[in-house]
């Protein structure tokens, strides 16, 4: 999870993927990825797709911390979200196979009335949460939407994070 400072205010830099990806095309969603033979852990991993789909050096992110796995109901993967923090805009450079294009979000725009929904259903006929996250004329959703979530409940508290 990106998480730039910005001149106006903080930001996560997400991505909509490519129409070629295997799994969640078109779908929008944050830099990352599978563990990989070289990646010495998960941080590792997270900061090498960061670098690979985005251009983002990992020399410029600190590491902030890892947040709880999200499992992805339909395609099965568990994520675990690495949050980093990076002190200036980086000058994105997209992977044309993996990232359509490239998508800045406010943090302020999260945390506004209305941005965030979610409907109790599940894929699987259970009764589960789906949040999403509505941005201009994207909509954040699925395993990308409850990594946010978790990230705004873990700064700012249940009350604030669910609107």
């Amino acid at each position: 999870m990106p998480i730039v400072s910005a001149p106006a205010g903080l930001q996560l830099v997400c991505f909509e993927r490519t129409h070629e990806v295997i799994d969640h095309k078109g779908e929008i969603c944050l830099p990352g990825g599978s563990i990989e033979e070289d990646d010495r852990d998960v941080v590792d991993a997270a900061l090498r797709e960061a670098r690979e789909e985005l251009g983002i050096e990992p020399a410029s992110v600190r590491v902030l911390g890892m947040l709880d796995d999200v499992h992805t109901v339909v395609s099965n993967y568990i994520i675990t979200p690495v949050a980093g923090f990076i002190g200036t805009e980086p000058e994105v450079v997209c992977d044309p196979l993996e990232v359509a294009r490239p998508i800045t979000v406010p943090l302020a725009t999260l945390l506004s009335q209305g941005v965030e929904s979610y409907e109790l259903r599940g894929p699987d006929g259970t009764s589960r949460t789906i949040y999403a996250y509505h941005v201009g004329e994207d909509r954040i959703w699925g395993a990308t939407a409850r990594i946010i979530h978790g990230l705004l409940t873990l700064w700012f508290g249940e009350d604030d994070a669910t609107r």
